[in-house]
């Protein structure tokens, strides 16, 4: 990792996730009964159970454009610390989280891949989106994921704010010992 991009994730408290195209593929599955299912990845779980492991004072939070039940049993099983689900003014949820925890932009990573992200990824001190975003989303971000959206973007962005917390090898050898 770059050291300028170490410097800007190093200062990360709060780590904030778009669901639809992030966290998941963008595909919805609707049952004949009109219940809705999501497909989260594995991998972007494992990580925020890391983050949370690693007691690196990162606190995380899913913002969503969609109301959805699924989502919330998600963050519910990951420990999710604040979970804004069916909110298309994702700024107003992200000034409630940087008022909630003390934070300045610059202290804030966002992942996201729509035009109703613009508004944060405008703000923070690290801005994230995914490949499988539209085009124009790269205009207001620091960074693009190697991973698509649903396919381990997210852990990719979670071990890059590990590894700028020093020596991923020994933060991984930490995590081992716990599971050993």
């Amino acid at each position: 990792m770059d050291k300028q991009l170490k410097e800007k994730l190093s200062g990360i408290k709060l780590f904030i996730c778009d669901i639809d195209g992030v966290l998941t593929d963008g595909a919805l599955i609707k049952s004949t009964s009109g219940e809705e299912m999501r497909c989260f990845n594995v991998l972007d779980g494992v990580g925020f159970v890391m983050l949370r492991l690693l007691k690196l004072n990162i606190k995380t939070a899913w913002i969503t454009g969609r109301e959805s039940e699924t989502t919330t049993l998600r963050a519910k099983e990951l420990q999710i610390d604040d979970i804004y689900n069916g909110v298309i003014r994702k700024i107003d949820a992200y000034s409630e989280l940087k008022k909630k925890y003390s934070v300045s932009d610059n202290e804030i990573c966002f992942v996201g891949d729509d035009i109703i992200d613009i508004p944060i990824l405008e703000k923070v001190g690290f801005a994230v989106t995914v490949p499988n975003a539209p085009k124009y989303i790269a205009n207001y971000v620091h960074y693009t994921t190697t991973l698509a959206g649903g396919e381990g973007a997210v852990r990719e962005v979670i071990d890059m704010l590990i590894e700028s917390r020093g020596d991923y090898t020994a933060h991984l050898d930490k995590l081992l010992e716990e599971l050993r």
